[in-house]
């Protein structure tokens, strides 16, 4: 994230490389050798495909409950920044946006599933449901917002978010209504959550196969596989261009808007590129004439894990040590001097040593890539059988250990 970064302290990764536990080498060398490992091992045991494919979305209805709540957060993410220009670090706003909507309920829905959805404040206006087709709009205002996010000089500032928000809820308040849109088409949080929601945890036995199931079972709209991309490589950019790396060869130029946009869309089109590439390389190896956007969407949810544990990774600290907060921000949510629950300064327990939280985004970050090889080899298996499913993932192998190996130095580094 940029400068509205609430704990400065806390980054996605640890001090340096000399912190480790173990010499970094090692740490990418054995990530390597556990995905190639697990490649090998799906070839030899992994002969037929076990996971069915059918579409599935949701209904996205809200009870009253959940439009009361809806409309809770609606006010707290537009009404302080415009009514009184409290700071990023005091406002409960930024929190309820980039703490609670983007972490803290992608989370949660590990366990409960889709919850946005039952809440969803950008519903509140327009919530149509109907036949989908597309989520070409979602897919582009996901990379305005992020571009908010990242690049933008104030993404934390309550005045910002207010207006953004309210500009995200009349576009796709307008896009459902004029151009008879369902609002799982446009509105980018209610589908980066549904997304999220598929890794669900909580399944009935067999669990595991159920997980991949859940993963397996996208509805198949058209730009669903961009979308997922662009959730890896918007946190891509943020952990790269976090980095002294990334300082060391760019400069102060890094600072500039211009250059930091240039980057941010150069980043997400090179993830498009490579994933499209490997999609191509899949349909000429096997020899079978495939619609190559035909392949393309129908890979998309193999990256779904490795989004999500990018995700996951990247912002964990701030969920565990910033969303402490919370009463605090709440104790005076407008900025009217109000002392709701009489707390005078915010209480932050760092109860996670460093190595420890690092332990755990390393175990996360593989695992999402584990789970992404098994679903792309499952899928080869059942489009272009067994014995050109090793070849045809070549390329996707390539990308899964280059991401890997991307996401342990941005952890170990920043």
């Amino acid at each position: 994230m940029n400068n509205y970064k609430f704990l400065p302290q806390v980054k996605h990764g640890i001090i340096n490389v000399g912190d480790l536990p173990i010499p970094f080498d090692i740490v990418l060398n054995a990530a390597v050798l556990v995905i190639v490992l697990t490649f090998v091992f799906l070839k030899t045991s992994w002969k037929e495909s076990i996971l069915t494919s059918q579409e599935s979305l949701f209904s996205t209805k809200q009870s009253f409950a959940g439009k009361s709540f809806g409309f809770l957060i609606l006010l707290l993410l537009t009404v302080p920044g415009l009514i009184n220009n409290e700071a990023a670090t005091t406002s409960i706003t930024p929190l309820v946006l980039w703490i609670f909507l983007w972490i803290a309920v992608p989370v949660l829905g590990l366990i409960f599933g889709d919850l946005y959805a039952k809440f969803n404040p950008l519903a509140l206006i327009v919530n149509r449901e109907g036949v989908s087709q597309n989520v070409y709009f979602a897919s582009i205002l996901f990379l305005c917002l992020t571009w908010f996010e990242l690049v933008w000089n104030k993404p934390g500032n309550p005045r910002h978010i207010g207006i953004v928000f309210l500009i995200l809820i009349t576009v796709v308040s307008l896009l459902q209504k004029f151009y008879k849109k369902t609002i799982i088409e446009v509105d980018p949080l209610l589908l980066l959550h549904h997304l999220y929601s598929k890794l669900r945890i909580t399944n009935k036995t067999p669990v595991f196969k159920n997980l991949l199931n859940n993963i397996s079972n996208l509805a198949q709209l058209k730009g669903m596989e961009y979308f997922i991309l662009l959730m890896i490589g918007t946190v891509t950019y943020d952990g790269l261009r976090e980095t002294t790396f990334w300082f060391e060869l760019f400069g102060s130029q890094t600072y500039e808007t211009f250059f930091s946009t240039g980057a941010f869309l150069l980043m997400n089109l090179l993830i498009i590129v490579f994933y499209r590439f490997a999609c191509y390389f899949a349909i000429r190896v096997s020899g079978e004439k495939f619609d190559l956007n035909e392949i393309s969407l129908k890979f998309g949810h193999t990256m779904l894990p490795i989004a999500f544990a990018y995700h996951v990774t990247h912002y964990l600290s701030l969920l565990l040590f910033e969303f402490q907060t919370v009463l605090y921000r709440l104790n005076d949510p407008f900025g009217f001097g109000w002392n709701l629950f009489n707390i005078q300064e915010p209480v932050v327990d760092y109860f996670i040593e460093p190595i420890v939280l690092w332990i755990v985004m390393v175990i996360v970050t593989l695992a999402g890539h584990m789970l992404s090889v098994i679903l792309a080899h499952d899928l080869s298996v059942k489009l272009f059988g067994h014995q050109k499913s090793d070849k045809t993932q070549y390329i996707f192998l390539f990308i899964t250990v280059a991401l890997t190996l991307q996401a342990l130095f941005v952890l170990s580094v920043a």
